[in-house]
């Protein structure tokens, strides 16, 4: 479950979500009247908006369910979406779409990412472009890689798709795997992560890398300026989540409060606009969670900075509109010391 509240100078304002919760200063029943409006909002509606997504390219769920139909046509077993592949599919991809791709850089990748997974991890990868489907693309890179995708040794695979361009990873010898693997899972697929992978990648609880990565490849998409991680935005998302593992429930209304906390440390902001909710897995299935219902918001191009955190669960993300500009260096940075950080 998620709420979010947005704060536009001193004035609240709310768009509708599963469950929200709206003040203004001046007007303590606007509260109730927002709140009561915004929780008619049906959870069916994010389902509805996860669902048409997966009618664009780069399913995973697509594109796992035929590459393991055809695996079995051949007596082999399935493989399943790995969050580590997948995101080193990503990394790939970003590199080679904005132009800073190289030769190394899956050696760079490999030795931070995929060889801590086993100890004897063997992992491949192949860039493809460009397809109008997801099924053309399958056909295709199996007739490319066949021995390695029908390999009887594979256990998993990571994809990405950014304009018609995809990026496979492939690896065996993982020492961690799922209990039982879903030859076809439904979209979208929520990709498998080792217990404990990433802890050098992580901040308050999230894997800043991988957050920023997947959620500005898609602000990309629409055109829009990648984030950069503020660092007081960081610390109150991590105030927040301690505050809900406190309450023992979400929320966006205090008793501490996000847009005072921040404005009391001089922090000049045009505008904050801030989320929370619980039953957090991983960085990537939040940025699905938060596009399935906000996709506008997250998507708007006057929001330059951020912060999350997560704790026991319970996760907070503010956003912010500076009246001055940022520069990111990596929209898809690979470790923490990529990550573009602002105060």
């Amino acid at each position: 479950m998620l709420v979010h509240k947005n704060v536009s100078l001193a004035v609240a304002l709310l768009a509708a979500g599963l469950l929200v919760s709206a003040t203004t200063p001046a007007t303590a029943s606007s509260h109730t009247a927002a709140a009561s409006a915004a929780e008619s909002a049906s959870p069916t509606d994010a389902q509805k908006a996860s669902s048409a997504n997966a009618a664009q390219l780069g399913d995973a769920a697509t594109i796992v369910c035929q590459i393991n139909a055809d695996r079995k046509a051949r007596y082999e077993l399935p493989v399943f979406v790995h969050g580590v592949l997948s995101q080193a599919a990503a990394d790939l991809g970003n590199r080679y779409a904005n132009g800073t791709f190289s030769d190394t850089l899956f050696n760079e990748i490999y030795s931070k990412s995929l060889a801590p997974l086993g100890g004897s991890v063997y992992a491949s990868y192949k860039i493809l472009g460009s397809f109008s489907s997801d099924l053309q693309y399958v056909r295709t890179v199996e007739q490319a890689v066949y021995s390695s995708l029908f390999a009887h040794n594979l256990q998993a695979i990571g994809v990405f798709q950014n304009a018609g361009v995809y990026s496979l990873v492939m690896a065996t010898g993982l020492t961690a795997t799922p209990a039982t693997v879903e030859a076809c899972p439904a979209s979208p697929v929520h990709p498998y992560y080792p217990p404990g992978n990433n802890s050098s990648n992580a901040m308050n609880g999230i894997d800043l890398p991988s957050f920023l990565c997947s959620l500005n490849d898609k602000r990309s998409a629409a055109s829009s300026n990648a984030f950069a991680v503020h660092r007081v935005l960081e610390d109150e998302a991590l105030q927040q989540a301690k505050q809900m593992v406190s309450l023992g429930h979400y929320t966006v209304d205090g008793p501490r409060k996000v847009d005072q906390s921040i404005y009391d440390q001089n922090v000049a902001v045009k505008k904050l606009y801030w989320f929370a909710g619980d039953r957090y897995t991983n960085a990537r299935s939040l940025v699905e969670l938060l596009m399935a219902s906000y996709a506008d918001t997250m998507l708007d191009p006057s929001y330059s900075v951020i912060g999350v955190a997560q704790l026991g669960g319970f996760w907070s993300l503010i956003m912010a509109e500076l009246y001055s500009s940022v520069s990111v260096r990596f929209a898809c940075p690979l470790s923490i010391d990529e990550v573009t950080f602002v105060s």
